[in-house]
């Protein structure tokens, strides 16, 4: 399955990929898919911050990658592997959970919350990871 890479091809894809998990997906990963876009987006109310950026960046490399494997393999179970980074942000950004002066308020929340979510949604993940090594191979979702 190849598609086209151009610009607009990328943003075809972007906007395919987040139709397949915010409209083809069942109700409930439905849910969790917009849950998990709605925390990560929400970095961008907390700008102002370090971490916020962080999550930004990340959450713009997963999708760059997404999109890449997405155009040459289809919706396949492997691509949450890009989420891989989050390991290490996550674990940073629980450390900066108890910096000085520790964030408070909605900062704060934010932060529990995107840490929570990426953990559980890093724990889908392999399990994915592990359906395609055990041969679930083909794209599961098309648009």
């Amino acid at each position: 399955m190849t598609r086209n890479t151009s610009a607009n091809g990328i943003l075809r894809s972007v906007l395919e990929l987040f139709g397949i998990v915010l409209v083809r997906f069942r109700p409930i990963p439905r849910a969790w898919a917009a849950w998990l876009v709605a925390v990560n987006l929400a970095c961008l109310l907390f700008l102002g911050h370090v971490e916020a950026q962080v999550a930004l960046a990340a959450v713009g490399v997963a999708v760059i990658v997404q999109v890449l494997v997405y155009q040459r393999k289809g919706f396949i179970r492997l691509l949450g592997v890009t989420h891989l980074p989050w390991i290490p942000m996550l674990a940073w950004m629980a450390s900066r959970l108890d910096a000085q002066p520790a964030p408070e308020g909605a900062f704060r929340a934010w932060l529990i919350a995107l840490i929570v979510t990426n953990a559980i949604s890093l724990a889908i993940d392999a399990w994915d990871a592990t359906r395609f090594v055990r041969g679930e191979r083909r794209p599961y979702y098309s648009w």
